[in-house]
């Protein structure tokens, strides 16, 4: 019985090693993440919010927090087949200051937390 476990053991490293000089490991997790198309917006300006690996086809959970601590309701966004999505923020109704965002996969995991400044005044002009 030994002799037939270390063979089925020998044949196991013997594979592992062999995929692992292929470089075929299993592929490592995506982690979610949100990029923001500015970090610092005027009154009337918008941000525009771009996910990516996320779920594909699925619903996440987009999270708002205010400068003032308090969080907008949760938003509910479709992923697309790529796990990838894209949102745009109006700066209309939100007060001046530093806001928060950060989006919840379906499977529970949570992206970065990106930060956006509503300035005051309006944006120069170019």
């Amino acid at each position: 019985m030994n002799i037939r476990k270390n063979f089925l053991f020998a044949i196991f490293l013997s594979v592992s090693l062999f995929a692992a000089a292929c470089g075929q490991t299993a592929p490592a997790a995506k982690q979610p993440k949100v990029i923001l198309s500015t970090d610092v917006v005027f009154h009337k300006q918008h941000v525009e919010v771009r996910g990516t690996g996320f779920t594909p086809k699925s619903e996440v959970s987009s999270h708002l927090l205010k400068s003032n601590g308090t969080e907008f309701p949760v938003l509910p966004i479709l992923v697309d087949d790529k796990g990838e999505f894209t949102h745009d923020i109006d700066s209309l109704l939100l007060q001046t200051g530093t806001h928060e965002l950060w989006v919840i996969d379906s499977t529970g995991v949570s992206s970065n937390v990106a930060k956006f400044e509503v300035a005051f005044g309006q944006a120069p002009l170019k």
